[in-house]
């Protein structure tokens, strides 16, 4: 395809980044993505150690009807492989494979939770009627990504008939947008059981999305070589298609009415089009309005508004492990891929008074009293438990194992210890409380064979990653989200009140994992598109 004179500017090169590269590449414009960091990805990558890979960011991805399709529409092709999902409680594990499992899913429960069957039969009924809806969304590709419309036979037997469910979906989820946490309680009163159900979503995650996502867990893949490998797909795309990389590149400025941003060495970067695909809260901060029709310039002051005076989710602590055990036990207690809640108690006060009193109410903590929180906070908690080297045996020497373990951790909880001088002490502490609730159970005595340990906290995403409040999928739900949420306006998710400036990625629409992120940077590539050709 012959260039057009066009040139559009992606800040930003993780995944909602790369993909708006990639699809404007790919249609002939002149694309310059920059990037503020050493590598393409965002918080998706590869981590070498001692002959160990790690993923850096997500442990698998979700196809959505999306990841796949895309990429297939992009000409980028991958071996990806299986990634079964397991969800353990004490003792009690299973394996995800179909909707089917629901049984088993509530026989789990109504063992650990005798005392609740008649709640925990009316949840389950929920999650089954949840799960189905999901499951028509999830489980057809997108057509928006090379699906043959000219073909009357697709059309009316395939893309009609879902169609017409996927709207049925959505509005059987109109009925569930309510915060989980308060739909449950509309079923049940034992606190254990709900926590146990939804502590490992973020706070206030729309019961539609939480209770849904049983089906979700059946909808993972893995590629081979990690899931690094996504990112280098599509930055493939780019270069093919000749677009520009630059690296290493922070904006400082966005001047709309010169169509130009700056970065921090002074260099400028012309624009018909702009896609910003990092943190929203730097783009409204390096937004020069000067020059701006007024009417204009008080959307863009009530837009940065918005923005600034909202907070992101909660963070992640991700520990990364070298094991001398090999891949084969690991299969035996939980699998590639699992989240595991080592007590079936729950984390009740420990995430509610006694975490608000840490973050409000520092000054009046003491450092005893932080510790002994991190003990409980790590043994009721609920871990996601990734093994790479179960999906792909090149991903460990021989006979080891690497193991990646995470769980939610807010944010400012670890700002307040970073500021009172202790932030070392408290991650050492909390990376020995994990293994030892680990090592107490599903995995006996680890602590022994650990050959290295390394973590990342939510200052580590924020920082590295320039990620606001350490956030890994945008907005909180704790408050209304300053963007886009409903699934049926996430197209519009991508505009901005400024001229030519679209926006992408977690910060464009909430909840945002790598799906949604790539679907926005899709329909940042299409708004341009659609325009430039109503402009020629």
């Amino acid at each position: 395809m012959s260039k057009l004179h066009e040139k559009v500017v992606v800040v930003g090169a993780g995944m909602a980044g790369l993909t708006a590269a990639a699809y404007l590449a790919k249609a002939g414009y002149q694309v310059m993505l920059l990037e503020k960091n050493d590598r393409t990805g965002g918080l998706l990558g590869t981590i070498n150690k001692n002959g160990f890979q790690f993923d850096s960011g997500p442990r698998a991805f979700v196809n959505s009807g999306i990841v796949k399709p895309m990429l297939r529409d992009l000409g980028a092709e991958w071996n990806f492989l299986e990634n079964k999902i397991s969800i353990g409680i004490e003792d009690q594990l299973l394996q995800i494979n179909s909707l089917d499992d629901l049984d088993q899913y509530q026989h789990m429960l109504e063992t650990l939770y005798p005392e609740s069957k008649a709640d925990i039969v009316k949840i389950l009924a929920a999650i089954r009627e949840l799960s189905e809806s999901t499951k028509v969304i999830y489980d057809f590709d997108n057509p928006g990504f090379g699906a043959p419309l000219n073909d009357k036979e697709y059309v009316f037997k395939k893309l009609l008939p879902w169609t017409f469910k996927f709207l049925q979906s959505l509005r059987k989820f109109d009925h569930y947008k309510m915060p989980v946490e308060g739909f449950l309680q509309k079923l049940s009163d034992n606190h254990s059981l709900i926590d146990i159900l939804t502590q490992h979503f973020f706070r206030n995650t729309p019961s539609y999305f939480a209770l849904g996502y049983f089906y979700v867990y059946q909808d993972y893949f893995y590629p081979k070589g990690g899931t690094g490998m996504l990112k280098d797909l599509v930055e493939q795309k780019i270069t093919e298609a000749g677009g520009q990389i630059k690296l290493n590149t922070q904006v400082s400025q966005v001047l709309p009415s010169a169509s130009k941003v700056v970065d921090s060495s002074g260099c400028e970067y012309p624009y018909d089009y702009l896609v910003w695909a990092a943190d929203l809260k730097a783009l409204y901060n390096a937004i020069d309005t000067a020059g701006l029709a007024a009417r204009v310039e008080s959307k863009v002051a009530a837009e940065k508004k918005s923005v600034l005076s909202s907070k992101g989710a909660e963070s992640v602590f991700m520990m990364y492990l070298g094991v001398n055990r090999p891949p084969e036990y690991f299969k035996e207690h939980g699998g590639e891929h699992f989240f595991y809640t080592p007590s079936r108690q729950g984390l009740g006060e420990v995430n509610k008074a006694q975490r608000l009193r840490i973050i409000e109410h520092f000054d009046q903590v003491t450092k005893e009293e932080v510790m002994a929180w991190v003990e409980q906070y790590c043994a009721l908690n609920t871990y996601e438990i990734s093994i790479p080297v179960l999906r792909d045996s090149t991903l460990a020497p021989e006979g080891q194992t690497g193991v990646m373990i995470s769980c939610l951790l807010e944010y400012p909880v670890i700002k307040n210890i970073e500021k009172a001088g202790w932030l070392d002490e408290f991650k050492v502490r909390f990376e020995r409380q994990v293994l030892s609730s680990l090592s107490g159970t599903i995995f006996q005595n680890i602590e022994q064979d650990v050959l290295f340990s390394f973590a990342y906290t939510p200052l580590t995403i924020h920082r590295v990653f320039g990620i606001s409040d350490g956030a890994i999928v945008g907005w909180s739900f704790d408050t209304e989200p300053p963007v886009e949420y409903k699934l049926t306006a996430l197209g519009k998710s991508v505009f901005t009140a400024i001229p030519n400036i679209y926006k992408a990625g977690q910060w464009a629409y909430a909840p945002a994992g790598v799906p949604t992120a790539m679907l926005t940077g899709w329909h940042a590539s299409q708004k341009i598109i659609k325009q430039s050709k109503k402009k020629r």
